[in-house]
């Protein structure tokens, strides 16, 4: 009796601790566990790792992909703030050809630069084969560190070598580079590693996304490319990246990285190219126009850490192609054409053809008659092609645009029957995008971009034989100048920009180009100040000049009776009012203006109170069109409370 009771014991006490270790994290799981998430943390802490029953554990701690080489993982690993490590890929210069310029403004960081721990963790079975490796990123002691407020993290992981290495790295100049010289004994800067496109220098990397409040929303393996053209040169350089099923189980990113529910399949982690002291100029243009009739980018600021070291601050954006087009534009995906910098994104003859069409008959069609020109709205969105082209030639794009930076598309095969969205009518539309390069600068400000938009495009030149377009190109430059791209609908923008990125880019600047770089970004914001404030004489008499306009400029004030009735709509833009419900414009006298206006429920539209020098009258027609005086125009909105009697 007594053995079978000892029996029962022995049973029951196996059986809880059984029970037990199957609780503990440690004992026998089904695949490689960290104790911790990736995350931001107040205080030190230890790291276990556990591993299958039988496994061995090797990580690292520098990005590199676990093999047998890599530490053993025997005792919990203390993670704590790794800033003062020593600085590692920060110290290259080989990462750009600007370092062994005389003119060189880069700096090596002389101090340790901010860090988090990189632990990448791979399982290794009993016959030797290493299982996927496992990536977490841990930033300790965060809170109070200076430039991260209100920025969302982003930790990049990869192999070093695959961006440094000598051969195959994608983020250095390379062994071509350095070997292969022009006839003078120079390096050609087309030779790096860092100028080569495609797949083939596309490499695997995991990347982490933190937003503001410190949540992980993003945590997956893609691709990886240097973006950009010449831009390519610069430290730090922009980054594509790339959701692929290949590398992950997702062929998008799927979470809502912009605000717009918009599932990406590829993104952009925007340097800035040759805005690089203020990185601003891009995200500035783009959220003033993005309510025109042409495609903009979101953008959302970054601090991004590469393999654990501070590597700057960005702008994530959005990237021009099929997936973009079919989620903005409600159209098939696969059934658009493209066209950027000259190419087209899917070759086919069928699509050259399209595209070659196009071109021909904006070049060589006599649009000094009226009915060709007519014509022309069948085969690109007008509305498109005139606020995109008035948009960079206000800002003054001039160093590589038009020819370059320029892109637009269509859909391949026109819809029936309204299948498709109205944008599936077959006709061109126009894309902004990379106007960091000459625009909004104060050594642009009298240029005449718009003779030199007609001199290096046959296309454009060609359209402005038609007198219609003229007008229509004026009044909408004029639009930009009195309203998109006023002092007073911009200069919010750049303080609620400077509030935000101000301290971020204290800690770029200073970590590329030392204590001098600050001095730049206050020199850059006061460019972008002046253009804004001095531009807009110069470009009306650039229309003037080049479109023969006779007439003057004239005053055209509009006010409202009550803010809150309405949308007052006045050619293209829908007037900014101040406090007293005023808004004030100038407007060539050769061509009239348009007015109309949208009622909010509630509230009747009484007219239009017109007053031109001594002359006044009312005119009860919503929509009406007005012949502009040298003298001006005073419009008053006269709105009605429903019922009110008045």
């Amino acid at each position: 009796m007594m053995s079978r009771k000892c029996t029962l014991l022995c049973l029951v006490f196996i059986c809880g601790a059984l029970c037990l270790l199957l609780l503990c994290d440690n004992y026998c799981p089904d695949e490689l566990r960290f104790s911790a998430e990736s995350g931001f943390y107040e205080e030190p802490f230890e790291l276990k790792l556990s591993a299958p029953f039988g496994a061995k554990i090797y990580y690292t701690l520098d990005g590199s992909v676990p093999d047998e080489n890599a530490f053993l993982y025997t005792t919990p690993i203390l993670i704590e703030d790794a800033t003062s490590q020593p600085n590692v890929h920060s110290m290259r210069t080989d990462t750009s050809p600007i370092f062994s310029s005389e003119s060189c403004e880069y700096r090596l960081p002389d101090y340790p630069i901010d860090k988090c721990t990189i632990v990448r963790a791979a399982c290794r079975d009993a016959d030797g084969y290493f299982g996927e490796a496992k990536t977490e990123s841990y930033f300790v002691g965060y809170d109070e560190k200076a430039g991260y407020r209100n920025m969302n993290v982003m930790s990049v992981v990869t192999d070093p070598g695959n961006l440094f290495d000598y051969d195959t790295g994608i983020y250095v100049l390379g062994r071509k580079y350095d070997t292969e010289l022009d006839e003078n004994g120079q390096p050609l800067w087309e030779n790096a590693n860092s100028y080569n496109h495609g797949s083939a220098w596309e490499r695997p990397a995991d990347i982490l996304i933190f937003n503001t409040e410190r949540e992980t929303v993003l945590k997956q393996s893609c691709g990886v490319r240097i973006q950009g053209g010449g831009s390519r040169t610069y430290l730090p350089k922009s980054l594509n990246f790339y959701a692929r099923e290949t590398y992950s189980s997702a062929a998008r990113f799927y979470v809502d990285l912009f605000g717009t529910e918009y599932m990406a399949d590829t993104v952009t982690l925007s340097a800035g190219g040759q805005d690089a002291f203020i990185k601003f100029r891009d995200m500035l243009v783009s959220t003033l126009t993005q309510n025109r009739a042409f495609c903009t980018m979101s953008f959302e600021p970054y601090v991004m850490f590469l393999d654990g070291e501070y590597w700057g601050v960005y702008w994530l954006t959005e990237r021009y192609n099929d997936t973009y087009l079919g989620y903005y534009y409600g159209v098939d995906a696969d059934n658009v054409i493209m066209m950027k910098n000259n190419k087209l994104t899917r070759e086919s003859e069928e699509d050259w053809a399209v595209y070659g069409s196009m071109s021909n008959y904006l070049q060589d069609t006599d649009f000094t008659d009226e009915e060709n020109y007519k014509s022309v709205e069948y085969i690109i969105d007008l509305r498109s092609y005139i606020d995109y082209y008035a948009t960079e030639i206000y800002i003054g794009s001039c160093v590589d645009w038009p020819g370059t930076n320029e892109a637009f598309w269509r859909v391949r095969k026109p819809s029936e029957n309204g299948a498709e969205s109205m944008y599936g009518d077959g006709r061109w539309r126009w894309m902004l995008f990379d106007v960091n390069s000459g625009s909004l600068r104060e050594a642009v400000v009298e240029k005449d971009v718009l003779a030199l938009t007609m001199e290096r495009s046959p296309a454009f030149r060609n359209l402005c034989q038609s007198d219609t377009f003229k007008e229509q190109f004026t009044v909408t430059l004029m639009d930009l100048a009195n309203e998109t791209f006023s002092v007073e609908n911009t200069e919010p923008v750049i303080e609620e920009w400077l509030a935000l990125m101000r301290a971020p880019m204290e800690v770029h600047l200073r970590r590329f180009y030392g204590e001098e770089g600050l001095y730049h970004f206050d020199e850059e914001v006061e460019d972008i100040r002046t253009f804004i404030k001095s531009r807009r004489p110069y470009a009306a008499q650039h229309l003037k000049e080049n479109f023969g306009l006779e007439g003057a400029l004239a005053s055209v004030e509009i006010e409202t009776t009550d803010i809150s009735a309405g949308e007052i709509v006045l050619n293209t833009i829908a007037p900014t009012f101040d406090g007293q419900g005023k808004w004030k414009g100038e407007y060539f006298t050769d061509y009239p203006i348009t007015l109309s206006v949208t009622v909010k429920e509630g509230y009747r539209f009484a007219g239009w109170e017109i007053t031109a020098g001594q002359e006044k009258e009312t005119i009860s027609e919503a929509s009406p069109q007005l012949e502009v005086p040298e003298g001006g125009l005073h419009i008053k909105a006269v709105f009605e409370k429903e019922g009110s009697g008045t």
